[in-house]
């Protein structure tokens, strides 16, 4: 039986919990340390998730021997300078979506990361599903005909209040707003399924009370004749089914960012094929698609390069600063 992968987690939010849990359900990897800003929480986390150490800082998380890769999962704003250490220390990073805030670390980290020659991967589970996977296939096969139409929202309701506004999400210094924290779901969802980026994107920002930006509209256009409508929202809730159209049928994927089921129709809408993922935890599909990575000595994931979590970044920096 093959040893699993040994997994130190930096960040011990809710985030870090799920991942946690996750590892429990894998065949390929464990958990075996974890590291917190403050120690005691650290200690806390290791006790809730049966993590084998609980290390004083991040840093020494790191420079353990025994960790053999480390997933991110501190705030936004934390996470190029921590994959940065552990690619210094030659060890594989496993980092939650959104990689980066901006192009310019973005470009410093990737280039590092190849550099380095080490595995890095931006945490974008949505690509590594097999409901994902099984809707790009369909599509590829021209089962629907030629696709024209993508249509995908990832918007839920957190309103600026008074109890909300010191919150992550609302404040610009953590790398809060909906573009970062959810527009990054349908524009990587449909730059995996089209395999690159748009020929042309319009954008449209509303901005709220503390200058983040509460909904983001983006009109994605390729040359091939695909359209693609996303949604992004922190101040409404929308529905999170993404439709594929084409010009023989359409494919419908409830809750696409983390999909576990998708259903092929015909253009009068009669149900044609269904296919469902039994397993309910989808991060253990991410954790066996990175460790699969490593095992083969890859540097990049193929579902995730590292020229679409760049490409993301260089995007947002467009839209939100201009």
């Amino acid at each position: 039986m093959t040893e699993k992968i040994r997994f130190g987690i930096i960040g011990c939010g809710g985030i870090a919990a799920r991942f946690a849990n996750a590892l429990k359900k894998s065949d390929c990897a464990e958990l075996y340390a974890c590291a917190a800003r403050d120690p005691e929480r650290a200690r806390a986390f290791a006790g809730a998730h049966g993590a084998a150490l609980a290390c004083e800082s991040y840093e020494a998380l790191i420079r353990d021997g025994k960790v053999q890769a480390v997933y991110i999962a501190t705030v936004h704003t934390a996470h190029a300078a921590v994959a940065r250490q552990c690619l210094r220390a030659g060890k594989p990073v496993l980092c939650e979506k959104p990689f980066f805030v901006n192009g310019e670390e973005a470009e410093e980290t990737v280039a590092l990361a190849r550099e380095k020659q080490v595995l890095m991967m931006e945490g974008f589970w949505t690509r590594t599903q097999p409901a994902f996977l099984k809707a790009r296939e369909w599509i590829r096969e021209g089962r629907i005909g030629r696709l024209t139409l993508i249509r995908a929202a990832f918007c839920f309701a957190n309103p600026c209040t008074e109890r909300t506004k010191h919150g992550r999400l609302w404040d610009p210094a953590l790398g809060g707003g909906a573009l970062l924290d959810a527009g990054v779901y349908p524009y990587e969802y449909v730059t995996g399924l089209m395999g690159g980026e748009p020929d042309d994107v319009r954008t449209s920002v509303v901005r709220g009370p503390t200058g983040v930006d509460a909904t983001v509209a983006m009109a994605l256009r390729y040359d091939s004749g695909v359209l693609a409508d996303c949604l992004a929202s922190i101040e409404g809730r929308a529905d999170t089914a993404a439709t594929l159209s084409g010009t023989e049928g359409f494919i419908l994927q409830e809750y696409f960012p983390g999909c576990r089921r998708t259903q092929l129709y015909g253009n009068g809408g009669e149900l044609l094929e269904t296919f469902e993922d039994p397993e309910e935890e989808g991060f253990v599909h991410e954790i066996a698609h990175f460790v699969r990575c490593l095992r083969e000595g890859r540097t990049e994931s193929d579902l995730i390069p590292l020229r679409d979590t760049l490409a993301f970044a260089r995007f947002a920096d467009r839209v939100l600063r201009g």
